[in-house]
C-alpha cells in the first residue's frame, strides 16, 4: 500500500512558493555580488597597493641618494681630508685631536646637517680610533672595537654606500639603540686607502617622513626591509600578525636593495564589504518583506475563490445539492466555478429522478410483501372455519367469525403502513383466541408488555406472523409455552416471541438463515403439489426481514436465537418512533395471556 501523503493547504504551498522564488535568488545574487564586490576592491587594492610601494620606493631612492651625496662630501673638502690623513694611522700616538681639527670638523659637520631634522648625528670615525660629531656633548670623542660592530658591513661594501639595519650605538654616552644608519669608508682618492668611516645615524622619523605620506587606511601596514630582509622600518609597531591573512604589494630598488612592502589585511576589506553589505541587507529586508505581504496578499486573492469552492462542495458532500458557488473571477477558476455549479444541478436533477423512481419501487415491494400475507392469515383462518362447521359448533364457529372479522378490518378496512404497538398486539390478541380453539391447552400464550410501549410506531403485521410461525413449527407432543415481550436496547425497540417447543435443528437453521438473509426468495412452480390452500412455508419470516430492511436499513429486522436448551426466541430489532398517527385512534384496552 502507498504512504498516505501530509495534507498542505495550498494556500501554504504558494507562500512557500512566492517566498522560495523571491528569497532565493536573491541570496544568490546578495552572495555573488559580495564574492564580486570583495574581489573587486581586493584587485583595487593590490593596484593601488603597488602604485603606492612603488612611488614610496622612488621617494626613498631619492632620500637615499641626498645622503649618499652627504657621505661624499668629505672628500672634497680639502681640510677634511687633510686632519683624515693625520690621522689615518692605526696607533695611538696621533689620537688626540687638536682644537683647530675639532673646530674644522664640527664646521663641516654641522653644515652638512643643517636644517636636517631626521638625521640624529653625523660623524667621521678616524682610523686611529678618534670620533668627529656635530654633538659635541653626547658623543664620545673616542671609539674601540667594542663600539664598532656595524664597521664590518660598512667595509664590506668597499667604498660604496652601506645601509646599516638597527644596531646598537655604544659611542654615545648615552647608548642608544635601534639606530639606523647610513655609512661609508673614505678612501684617499689616488692611493685608495682608507681615511675614516663618515657615518649618518637617523632619527625614528628618517623613514618616516617618507611613509607619512601615505594612509593605506585601518590596519594597513608598511614596512622597509634591507638586505637579507632584515627589517629596517615599519610604519606600524610590532610585526604582522601570522593568523591573519594579508594582500601584499611590494617593490625592489635597484640603485638602494632597499624593499617596499604594503600589507593590508583581508578583514580590512570585507570589513567595507560587510558594511556595503548591511546597508544593502537593511534595504533588501525591507524589500522582501513589501514581497512577502505582496505574495500573501496574492495568495489570498488567489485562493480564497478555491477556498469558497472548496466549502460549497463540502455542503454538496452533506447532500446539499441546492449549493451555487459565486463565480467572482473571469479566470480558469471562475471556470471551474461555473462547471461545478452545471454539475451540481445536474446532479441534483438526476437525484431526484433516481430517489423518486427508487421511492416509488419500494413502495411498490412494501405493498407486494404485505399483500403475501393477508391470504397467510386467511388460509388458517378458513381452515378454523370449515372445521368448526363441521363439527356443528356454532358457539365457538361464531367467536371465530367475529374475531376473523376484526382481523379483515384490521388487515383490510386499514391502509396505514405504521400503527401503534398497542394495535398490533390486539391483532395478535384475537388471532390467538383463534387459535386457541383449534390447539386447546397444547398452547399456553402470554404476552408481558409494559404499556409505555403502547404508542411506540411499527410496520403493521409484524408480529401475527411470529406467532404464526411457533403454531406451524414448534408444536409437538408437550404444550409449549410463548411468550410476547417488548425491551428497549441502545435506543431501540426489541419485540421478541419466545417458545419453549421442539426448536430448529442446526441443519434447518442454516436453511432458515439462508431462505431470510439472501437477496431473493425462492419462488415455488404452480406445478407444486398441494393444491388450493396450500401454505408456502417459511416465506412469511422472509417478508418481516424485508421489510424492516426496506423501512430501516441495517442492523435493523429479524434475528433467530436457538441457543437455548429448548424452543427459539426470535426478535425484531427496530427504531423509537412516537410521532402521532393522522386519523388513527388506538384498538382499544389489550388483555394479558390468551
Amino acid at each position: 500500500m502507498s504512504k498516505k501523503s501530509i495534507y498542505v493547504p495550498l494556500r501554504t504551498k504558494f507562500i512557500v512558493l512566492f517566498c522560495l522564488l523571491i528569497t532565493v535568488p536573491f541570496l544568490v545574487i546578495g552572495a555573488i555580488s559580495y564574492k564580486k564586490y570583495t574581489a573587486g576592491v581586493e584587485r583595487s587594492t593590490v593596484e593601488l597597493s603597488y602604485q603606492v610601494v612603488n612611488q614610496i620606493n622612488i621617494n626613498l631612492e631619492h632620500y637615499i641618494k641626498e645622503l649618499d651625496r652627504l657621505t661624499l662630501m668629505p672628500l672634497y673638502d680639502e681640510d677634511v681630508m687633510h686632519i683624515l690623513q693625520s690621522h689615518s694611522g692605526s696607533g695611538s700616538a696621533s689620537t688626540y685631536l687638536t682644537t683647530d681639527e675639532t673646530l674644522k670638523m664640527n664646521l663641516f659637520i654641522s653644515s652638512l646637517a643643517f636644517d636636517r631634522g631626521e638625521i640624529e648625528s653625523i660623524l667621521v670615525f678616524t682610523n686611529d680610533g678618534g670620533i668627529f660629531s656635530n654633538l659635541d656633548q653626547s658623543v664620545r670623542k673616542r671609539w674601540d672595537r667594542s663600539m664598532a660592530e656595524w664597521m664590518g658591513s660598512v667595509k664590506q661594501e668597499d667604498g660604496g654606500l652601506a645601509i646599516i639595519p638597527p644596531h646598537n650605538a655604544a659611542y654615545y654616552t648615552e647608548p642608544k639603540q635601534g639606530i639606523i644608519s647610513v655609512a661609508r669608508v673614505i678612501r684617499e682618492p689616488y692611493t685608495n686607502k682608507m681615511l675614516g668611516i663618515v657615518k649618518v645615524d637617523l632619527t625614528p622619523q628618517g623613514f618616516g617622513s617618507i611613509l607619512s605620506t601615505v594612509r593605506l587606511g585601518g590596519s594597513g601596514l608598511l614596512q622597509i626591509t634591507g638586505k637579507d630582509q632584515v627589517m629596517l622600518y615599519s610604519a606600524a609597531a610590532g610585526l604582522p600578525d601570522s593568523s591573519e591573512s594579508y594582500i601584499t604589494a611590494s617593490a625592489q630598488s635597484a640603485y638602494t636593495g632597499l624593499k617596499v612592502t604594503s600589507l593590508i589585511p583581508r578583514t580590512q576589506l570585507r570589513e567595507d564589504a560587510r558594511e556595503l553589505t548591511n546597508s544593502t541587507l537593511i534595504v533588501s529586508i525591507i524589500a522582501l518583506m513589501a514581497a512577502y505581504a505582496a505574495a500573501i496578499l496574492l495568495s489570498n486573492r488567489l485562493i480564497k475563490p478555491i477556498a469558497h469552492l472548496q466549502s460549497k462542495m463540502r455542503q454538496v458532500k452533506r447532500g446539499l445539492f441546492r449549493e451555487r458557488a459565486t463565480v467572482t473571477t473571469n479566470d480558469e477558476i471562475g471556470q471551474l466555478t461555473e462547471g461545478f455549479n452545471t454539475m451540481i444541478g445536474e446532479i441534483d436533477r438526476l437525484v431526484k429522478e433516481v430517489y423518486e423512481t427508487r421511492l416509488k419501487e419500494r413502495e411498490a415491494e412494501l405493498l407486494a410483501l404485505q399483500s403475501q400475507i393477508h391470504p397467510h392469515f386467511l388460509y388458517n383462518t378458513l381452515e378454523m372455519v370449515n372445521m368448526l362447521a363441521l363439527q356443528g359448533s356454532t358457539r365457538e364457529l361464531s367467536g371465530v367469525v367475529t374475531s376473523l372479522g376484526k382481523l379483515l378490518r384490521y388487515t383490510v378496512g386499514r391502509q396505514d403502513p405504521m400503527v401503534y404497538v398497542l394495535d398490533e398486539v390486539k391483532f395478535v390478541e384475537a388471532y390467538l383466541k383463534i387459535q386457541g380453539m383449534r390447539l386447546g391447552d397444547k398452547l399456553q400464550a402470554v404476552i408481558h408488555m409494559d404499556s409505555s410501549f403502547d404508542y411506540c410506531l411499527v410496520p403493521k403485521l409484524i408480529l401475527q406472523p411470529l406467532i404464526e410461525n411457533v403454531i406451524e413449527h414448534a408444536m409437538g407432543p408437550d404444550t409449549v409455552h410463548l411468550a410476547l415481550t417488548a425491551a428497549v436496547q441502545e435506543d431501540d425497540l426489541i419485540l421478541s416471541v419466545k417458545d419453549d417447543g421442539i426448536g430448529i435443528s442446526g441443519e434447518r437453521m442454516k436453511e432458515l438463515e439462508e431462505q431470510l438473509y439472501r437477496d431473493k426468495s425462492r419462488s415455488v412452480p404452480e406445478s407444486e403439489p398441494g393444491g388450493f390452500g396450500r401454505i408456502r412455508k417459511g416465506f412469511a419470516l422472509r417478508n418481516v426481514h424485508q421489510r424492516l430492511r426496506l423501512l430501516y436499513g441495517e442492523p435493523y429486522g429479524l434475528y433467530i436465537d436457538n441457543t437455548a436448551e429448548r424452543g427459539v426466541t426470535i426478535s425484531l430489532r427496530l427504531p423509537m418512533h412516537w410521532e402521532a398517527l393522522n386519523n388513527a385512534e388506538p384498538a382499544g384496552e389489550r388483555q394479558e395471556g390468551a
